[in-house]
């Protein structure tokens, strides 16, 4: 007889089971943290301009503390990177524009192709915050390039003073994804120990083509092995077309495209 398993939308049961998750390698988890940064992450259907009414048509638009990503219009960002020109970009801000209630209060969103530049071999602790806005999910956040450790995972506001003692510092699983629950918050932690441009983003590709995305530019290391090796000599000198799509009536419609240079 098969034992009664919990209904597919108890987010309260898959919560406890994923948040209760240990490793069974014991390996150190870092502990003199370089940078914190506090990551509100939102997505929500809007009304276009001058509508008073959605129930026609909606648009989603995903971010990152205000910032909604989008993708560069020039070059590449790992060229952009090698070559110096990452400048250009916007830094992305290690907490939202301005405190507020995450849970109950909405705020404006600005466009941006953002980065945030890290130090190489330097410990990063992230803390990400879903917001109660109209549309949102739990939000599965995915980081290229590197494994970090969940230390927490937790329902309702973060708060500094009472959270931190939640840590698991003793035996954390290690992933590059974790999902950040509706309503809630989890805590990373990782080291920068890979030279280069890695996304970290959201793992529904609806939230990512969106916006809900930040791109982590890695500064090299001390030694040959940790520094970025440059562009091969025969990249080839083409464009590339980059299409988006959002959300209209529940049916993914064309948004824009545009081409990104690869010249070197």
């Amino acid at each position: 007889m098969a034992p009664e398993m919990p209904d597919k939308n108890d987010a309260a049961t898959s919560f406890s089971f994923h948040g209760n998750l240990t490793s069974l390698l014991l390996h150190p988890v870092p502990s003199n943290v370089g940078e914190h940064l506090f990551y509100a992450l939102d997505a929500s259907f809007f009304c276009r301009q001058g509508e008073t009414s959605c129930n026609s048509a909606t648009n989603m638009m995903a971010m990152i503390n205000n910032v909604s990503f989008q993708l560069p219009t020039t070059a590449a960002l790992l060229q952009a990177h090698y070559h110096g020109n990452i400048s250009s970009m916007r830094e992305l801000p290690d907490r939202a524009p301005r405190m507020f209630n995450y849970i109950e209060t909405l705020e404006p969103t600005s466009k941006a192709t953002s980065v945030r530049r890290l130090r190489y071999n330097s410990t990063v602790e992230i803390v990400f915050q879903s917001p109660i806005l109209p549309g949102s999910y739990s939000n599965p956040m995915h980081l290229h390039g590197h494994d970090f450790f969940v230390l927490a995972q937790g329902v309702g506001r973060y708060d500094a003073n009472t959270d931190v003692a939640k840590y698991n510092l003793v035996d954390p699983p290690m992933r590059n994804t974790v999902l950040v629950p509706l309503f809630g918050w989890a805590a990373v932690r990782f080291v920068t120990n890979n030279p280069g441009v890695w996304f970290l983003h959201c793992h529904f590709g609806y939230h990512s083509s969106s916006g809900m995305a930040v791109a982590f530019v890695v500064d090299n290391g001390p030694t040959l092995d940790s520094t970025l090796p440059p562009p091969p000599e025969d990249l080839p000198s083409c464009e590339i077309t980059i299409v988006e799509w959002h959300m209209n009536n529940g049916n993914m419609v064309l948004f824009r495209d545009f081409h990104i240079s690869t010249f070197v």
